[in-house]
């Protein structure tokens, strides 16, 4: 199985950010089983560009309204749910090739929304998945593909037929599925192969789902059937895992990051790529590891050094690694987050309370210097909740957050930013 995370899906590291490691864990939440049946348009003309539909009741309270957001080299809406084949509780669109023969990339993209059915706010999921299925072709001359952004991960199985690429385009990348000419009878949650899964935490919208073809010249006019399953699918690993890690984590030595990680097994390991984030979404490859630095009978272990002086200022860095087999494959390690501790000014005291807190927070502190301060809540996953911006004066200030009832009850941290620097943080409990 190959999987990326971009930010694992509801993934909780076991800090605090007075601690000098932060690591990444898995929650156990799982993606609700929605019902996607009996659409209405609610707005404009169906099978166009702003068409909005509603999908009642995916789940209990719940409506799925899907928008047409653009429909791409002669691309055709033909029905935006058709239960003729696959599962009933299911999205499945149907998306014509184009009525033109000639070599083409057609498709329509789609904004998920999920609103209450009372009132119409936005409703979040805690987490949820849209597993498409038989992601193929029609045997001569078409490949269907699928695509989505904003996804926390994605997973393939080990022997999948898709070829993924990454699209930066609009608003965050898009992942591209696409399927071989080859036609795989029947559809099936079992038929790993074709399947790819995408999993999302905290969701209140999905941006874009797309929908599309790939022709050569001498396809034929036709109708293809797409099965998108919003429900909890898993994905059997087909082949062994070639890296099992033993650990992961790491230390801030001054302005350094020291990475360490051991595996207890290795097949067809070429290298490891240290990958680097500072929003947890947007990674870039920094350094390359070939050779681990101990090798015991059972154990490899590796060591990577961050001093690049892209550290200055930030309050929190992540990482991964890439490991790479020989024959290119690879699959991503969690994401491990450092608090950088060099950039806190331990001389500044910072009080908060109260605490814990229900609605509103007031934050005391001593400044150094006049200017702007930047109160931000974080979740322990290090993702921005909230955040007020204020002018300081240098000396005793006294500042004021409210309107915080809408968050969840549970743990998060203060941090305080003054020009721009990362002042002090504090640990704070919701009622």
């Amino acid at each position: 199985m190959k999987s990326n995370s971009t930010f694992v899906i509801k993934a909780l590291f076991a800090i605090s950010l007075f601690s000098l490691i932060m690591f990444a864990a898995k929650s156990q939440c799982t993606a609700p089983a929605m019902t996607y049946a009996n659409p209405v348009l609610v707005s404009g003309t169906a099978g166009t560009v702003g068409a909005i539909y509603k999908f009642p009741s995916v789940t209990p309270g719940v409506d799925a309204r899907f928008t047409v957001t653009a429909i791409v080299g002669g691309a055709t809406l033909t029905s935006i749910d058709d239960l003729t084949y696959g599962y009933a509780a299911a999205w499945q669109p149907v998306v014509k090739t184009p009525t033109v023969q000639g070599v083409s990339d057609s498709y329509v993209s789609f904004k998920i929304e999920f609103v209450n059915t009372s009132g119409g706010n936005a409703h979040q999921y805690d987490c949820a998945q849209l597993s498409f299925i038989d992601v193929d072709g029609d045997g001569q001359h078409v490949k269907e593909y699928v695509g989505a952004r904003g996804y926390d991960s994605y997973t393939v199985a080990g022997n999948t037929t898709l070829t993924l690429s990454t699209i930066s385009q609009g608003s965050g990348n898009l992942l591209k599925a696409v399927g071989t000419v080859a036609n795989y009878s029947g559809l099936d949650t079992a038929s790993y192969k074709t399947n790819i899964n995408f999993k999302y935490s905290n969701v209140k919208q999905i941006d874009e789902v797309r929908i599309g073809n790939i022709t050569d010249a001498s396809f034929t006019v036709q109708d293809r059937f797409s099965c998108g399953y919003f429900k909890q699918i898993s994905m059997p690993a087909f082949a062994p895992v070639p890296v099992k890690y033993l650990s992961f984590d790491g230390a801030v030595s001054e302005k350094n990051v020291l990475l360490n990680w051991i595996t207890v097994s290795e097949i067809n390991n070429s290298h490891y790529e240290v990958e680097r984030s500072f929003d947890a979404t947007s990674f870039k490859t920094i350094g390359i590891v070939l050779d681990a630095l101990e090798v015991s009978a059972d154990k490899k272990t590796y060591k990577f050094k961050d001093n690049s002086a892209e550290l200055q200022g930030k309050a929190v860095a992540y990482y991964r690694l890439k490991q790479v087999d020989i024959d290119g494959k690879y699959t991503y390690s969690t994401i491990l987050a450092m608090k950088l501790q060099s950039q806190q000014n331990d001389n500044v005291k910072m009080t908060v309370a109260p605490n814990p807190f229900t609605e509103k927070l007031t934050i005391r502190f001593d400044a150094t210097e006049s200017g702007n301060a930047e109160m931000r809540i974080m979740n322990v996953s290090g993702q921005k909740m909230f955040s007020k911006q204020s002018i300081i004066v240098k000396g005793y200030n006294n500042l004021q957050i409210d309107g915080l009832s809408k968050l969840s009850p549970g743990v998060y941290v203060v941090q305080l930013l003054v020009n721009g620097n990362v002042i002090s943080n504090q640990k704070i409990v919701k009622d």
